[in-house]
């Protein structure tokens, strides 16, 4: 995991320094709700899905949430293609972006 946030100027800052940590996501369609099981167990009610984008480098499956403070948070599932089809996680808030690299883990 790696956070980005912007300084009290509005600009954001570098990424910081990665740190290892596990956790579980699902993403449940049927429910429109994201849950990312990490230190905080972060719950995300899916707005608006937005179109897959694809471009040379990437990947990308957006959509719009609500937290559950209500707070609008855009969550990203993004397969660097450039990087070997590298799977990672974007949840983006206002003032600072929280990034995953992601182990699949498909369950029947």
């Amino acid at each position: 995991m790696t956070v980005l946030e912007k300084d009290n100027k509005n600009n954001w800052g570098k990424w910081s320094t990665p740190e290892k940590t596990e956790m579980f996501v699902t993403l449940d369609y049927d429910k429109d709700k994201i849950v990312i099981y990490s230190r905080e167990i972060q719950h995300y009610t899916i707005v608006e899905y937005f179109d897959k984008e694809v471009t040379k480098t990437d990947e990308i499956n957006s959509y719009l949430c609500k937290n559950q403070l209500g707070t609008p948070v855009k969550i990203s599932f993004m397969t660097r293609i450039d990087q070997g089809n590298k799977p990672q996680l974007y949840v983006y808030f206002k003032d600072f972006v929280f990034c995953y690299d992601i182990v699949e883990e498909v369950t029947k």
